[in-house]
């Protein structure tokens, strides 16, 4: 066939998917109906998008990359239920961080994005209801914990309904050759993140640190001769060109982050839950906790200490276990340790994200 026959195949299939497309909107909007008259409350249901997604990734078996799949379904979701109820998501700004990145590749581009700083802020904006959901990082690969969002969690009535992990690709923007480039602006992580090939490329450009890789951008942007550390997404919205790509030191660094809102997910088949619990002061008190997970063949993930803040040199545990809290060994092991702990608090129940 001729490239203009080939061509006029796409025009019909494009044609097709719009038409089932604007079906599907249909079908939802009547959806979103539903939901308002059976008083359901919640348009964002992380368990029904991984499963969409699951779904179509084992029907394709690899014809389509996988990862491009993902990424419409997650457009399409997003549209549908900016149909029902539009949703206002807060991350930590300003817009262009990693925070941003991670919001809008699991809620996708048609939730408003609400840009919140510093990040513990995020919490404050979803509890007042100014924000449906917040997107908060709570463990990076290479630097471990984020203790303050950790502890914020102590303070708060709000649920984890979902974990994302995003990796975090650091890249060179400048309008200026990288000859020319004689001061660089980042935040303190990236520098340290991206040391080696500094020493290596620019050993004599001054480094000037920012609040944040976005602010950096942004100056980049305006003054000649200077460059930013920052992600890609900073350099579309900030419209400075990456002129080094990836040049973090450590190529798997990635962030998980929590996204937080009022309500726990439902099953999913492949979920973890994340809890605080305290235990009473004896000895083996703590071996006794890891007991019961162990006789319930529960997987823990994470286990950490942190001040409980409300007596000194008492300590409370943040552990992150495989299953939900709707899975019968879970549920028997939680009641074990409300029995066991002078406190259990269940943080969520939600889809593990895909690393």
């Amino acid at each position: 066939m001729e490239l203009a026959e080939y061509r006029d195949q796409i025009n019909q299939i494009d044609d097709r998917i719009l038409v089932l497309l604007q079906e599907r909107a249909k079908i939802s909007k009547q959806i979103g109906a539903k939901k308002i008259d059976t008083g359901m409350a919640n348009v964002y249901v992380p368990h029904r998008h991984k499963e969409v997604v699951e779904r179509l990734k084992a029907q394709n078996q690899g014809k389509f990359p996988e990862a491009a799949l993902e990424a419409i379904w997650t457009e399409i979701l997003s549209a549908s239920r900016s149909l029902q109820v539009p949703e206002q998501v807060a991350f930590l700004g300003p817009v262009g961080s990693f925070g941003h990145l991670a919001s809008l590749g699991h809620f996708g581009s048609s939730a408003e994005m609400i840009p919140v700083s510093p990040q513990t802020d995020i919490f404050t904006e979803v509890e007042a209801g100014r924000a449906d959901y917040g997107v908060v990082a709570i463990e990076n690969s290479v630097q471990g914990t984020v203790r303050d969002v950790l502890e914020r969690f102590q303070r708060t009535p709000l649920k984890i309904c979902a974990e994302l992990f995003q990796p975090v690709k650091q890249h060179l923007l400048s309008k200026s050759a990288l000859a020319e480039i004689k001061r660089i602006y980042s935040h303190r992580q990236p520098f340290a993140q991206c040391r080696s090939w500094l020493n290596q490329h620019l050993k004599t450009a001054e480094q000037v640190e920012v609040v944040s890789t976005s602010e950096a951008a942004q100056r980049a942007a305006a003054e000649p001769t200077t460059a930013a550390i920052a992600s890609e997404l900073a350099s579309e919205i900030y419209q400075v060109p990456i002129i080094a790509d990836s040049i973090m030191d450590e190529p798997n660094n990635t962030t998980r982050f929590f996204v937080i809102g009022n309500h726990i997910a439902e099953l999913s088949g492949r979920d973890r839950t994340s809890l605080f619990f305290a235990i009473r002061d004896h000895v083996g008190a703590l071996h006794q906790v890891l007991g019961i997970l162990e006789k319930h063949r529960l997987n823990m993930s994470y286990l950490e200490s942190l001040p409980s803040r409300t007596k000194p040199w008492e300590y409370i545990f943040f552990v992150e276990l495989d299953g939900h809290i709707a899975d019968k060994s879970v549920k028997s092991a939680l009641e074990q340790l409300e029995t066991l702990c002078r406190r259990v608090e269940i943080l969520g129940s939600y889809p593990r994200g895909s690393k």
